[in-house]
This record gives C-alpha cells, sequence and structure tokens, in this order.
C-alpha cells in the first residue's frame, strides 16, 4: 500500500510531503504510519439531564474537534541540509494560521481537513542527517472531505430552438436537440453530505432540488451576479448571505454510500445554467 501525507499552511505552501515509496535517496520523507485520529480522532458531547428515576433523558451529541498527530521520519544528504530542515519544521503553522492536511492511500480518494497546530513539534535526530518528527494538530471541523465534483445542470428546454439554415447544423433548417435537464450526484462517504448549487440566469427566480426535496428563490436574477445554495441551509448573492429571501426551503443533503438526484428549473421562464457540486464526506 503506497500512503502519501501532506501538510500545507495557510498560504498553500508545503509544510511537510511525506510517503511511503521515497526514489530520492538525498531527500527521503518518509510518513511514519497514518497520522494518529485520522481513523477516530473524535468523541462524542453532550450534557444528560438527570431522571427523577433511574437513568437520564437521551439528548442530541455532536462531534468534538479531531485531534490529530503528524509523524515521519527523515533522511537527507548531510548533518547541514538535516538541521535546515528540522529549524523549518519547527516553525509548522507556528503564524496561528490554519492549514490542510491531506492523506492519500491506496484504493480510496484522497481526504482533506483544515488542521491548526496545537503543540510543540518534537524531533529526534536518530543519526548525523537523519531524524524523526512529530507535529501535533487539532481538526476543528472533525469531517474529512474529498475534493469537490461538479456536474451542469440545464432548464427544462435547454438546447431546443428553431435553427435557420445558414447558421444551424449542417445547413439545414433544424428545431435543436434538447439537453438533459437533471443529474445524479452521490456521497461515497459515511456521513451525510450536502451539494451546492450555483445559479447564472437571467431570470423571475428559480427552484433547485435533490431528490424530493425543493429550494426556490423568487427573486430576479442576473447572469453577471450568481447566485449560491448550499443545502447545508444557506444562500449568498455575489458572496452576500441572502437567505432570507427563499421561499421553499427544502434543505436536503446525500445520504452516506447513496445517490439521488438534482434538478434545476426557473420559476417563470428565463435563460441560464447551474453548478452543482458534490463530494464524499467521512468522520
Amino acid at each position: 500500500m503506497i500512503q502519501k501525507v501532506l501538510l500545507t499552511n495557510s498560504r498553500g505552501d508545503i509544510v511537510l510531503a511525506a510517503s511511503s515509496r521515497e526514489l530520492d535517496h538525498r531527500n527521503e520523507f518518509w510518513v511514519d504510519g497514518t497520522p494518529t485520529g485520522w481513523y477516530g480522532g473524535f468523541s462524542m458531547r453532550g450534557e444528560n439531564e438527570e431522571r427523577l428515576g433511574h437513568g437520564s433523558f437521551p439528548t442530541p451529541r455532536t462531534r468534538s474537534a479531531r485531534t490529530l498527530e503528524v509523524k515521519a521520519k527523515i533522511k537527507l544528504d548531510s548533518w547541514d541540509h538535516a538541521n535546515y530542515v528540522k529549524r523549518q519544521l519547527s516553525a509548522a503553522l507556528a503564524d496561528g494560521e490554519s492549514g490542510e492536511l491531506t492523506v492519500e492511500e491506496t484504493g480510496v480518494p484522497a481526504l482533506t481537513t483544515v488542521v491548526e497546530r496545537t503543540g510543540e513539534v518534537l524531533t529526534a535526530r536518530t543519526s548525523p542527517s537523519a531524524f524523526t518528527v512529530s507535529i501535533p494538530l487539532t481538526a476543528p471541523d472533525p469531517e474529512l472531505y474529498t475534493p469537490w465534483r461538479e456536474t451542469y445542470l440545464h432548464p427544462a428546454g435547454a438546447g431546443v430552438g428553431f435553427d435557420f439554415a445558414p447558421f444551424s447544423r449542417g445547413g439545414v433548417i433544424s428545431f435543436g436537440t434538447a439537453v438533459a435537464t437533471d443529474d445524479w450526484i452521490w456521497n461515497d462517504g459515511n456521513t451525510a453530505s450536502p451539494p451546492q448549487f450555483t445559479v447564472w440566469s437571467a431570470s423571475p427566480g428559480f427552484a433547485i432540488g435533490v431528490g424530493d426535496k425543493r429550494v426556490t428563490y423568487p427573486w430576479p436574477t442576473f447572469m453577471d451576479i450568481p447566485v449560491t445554495v448550499d443545502m447545508a441551509g444557506a444562500v449568498t448573492v455575489g458572496g452576500v448571505d441572502q437567505s432570507h429571501l427563499l421561499g421553499e426551503r427544502g434543505w436536503a443533503s446525500v445520504p452516506p454510500r447513496s445517490i439521488e438526484s438534482v434538478h434545476f428549473s426557473f420559476l417563470q421562464g428565463g435563460t441560464g445554467w447551474a453548478i452543482v457540486r458534490h463530494r464524499d464526506i467521512n468522520v
């Protein structure tokens, strides 16, 4: 099994890149097992109210932050080079900003989470040009994400219209061909995944849906101002929260290890399209 671990800072610069297969014998960054806490790594929190009798009343529980530790074994070509790399790793996420941790393993999609450094970076020299390093991290959001996948959606009737020669294909009169107006999204993770819709349109309003749930935006839209509907429960117009303008609020997520249909339509005609983004989420 090949394993890769990548830690980047708030600017996207690489802090540590290690793998289980290193080919450059002058600069070997070996991953020392899966980061502690990548599997498991969080607890459930909540307060129960005591009953007058035995036990307590059940209450919903929420996940805590994820506690992580990244370990690596590093072998370089000289004492000076090893000292330089140790000094750089000592400053890992030391600006107090968040970074990203990505773990890739053979046979499964790469997963990423936002992390913060929460302790001391520990190093131990094992030879003049080699040492081990341990970086303690916390992921405030315990969920692990795959990269977004994107699907284009078109309203009913898109692609149909009178094409007059010589502007039509083949130089013949045509009424066009309808394009697909719905599609499927999926979630191969182990917890629910809300998709995000971004709509570019000129219309008096639109509706988007996941399965049998629907969200409507009954207000004028313009091609140069995108409307983003996050099915976790928010709408932004040109980057500004406008959730109070919604009509129907049928928020929906894709359950773990399942697929759902998605659709996009105008309330009273219009032109434009939508992009739906979806991804796997694991805990």
